[in-house]
């Protein structure tokens, strides 16, 4: 994932960097590392594109309802 999509996928998602760091499990400033090149983990990367693929195919509240199951 290049940051670009990396920072698509945050704005599709509408996400603050520090909700995507909860989210995904990340230290707080990984994010803003992410979104300035640094390299971004297979596993994280996939998660990404399926919270994107679920936020563009479910309702604003079905979708926080799937992500609140994450954790």
């Amino acid at each position: 994932m290049t940051r670009s999509e990396y920072r698509h996928a945050r704005e599709t998602l509408g996400w603050t960097h520090k909700r995507m760091a909860e989210v995904l499990g990340l230290g707080r400033r990984t994010p803003y590392r992410y979104q300035e090149g640094a390299t971004i983990p297979e596993p994280a990367a996939r998660l990404l594109r399926l919270l994107v693929t679920l936020r563009l195919t479910n309702s604003e509240k079905k979708f926080e309802a799937l992500v609140s199951q994450l954790g």
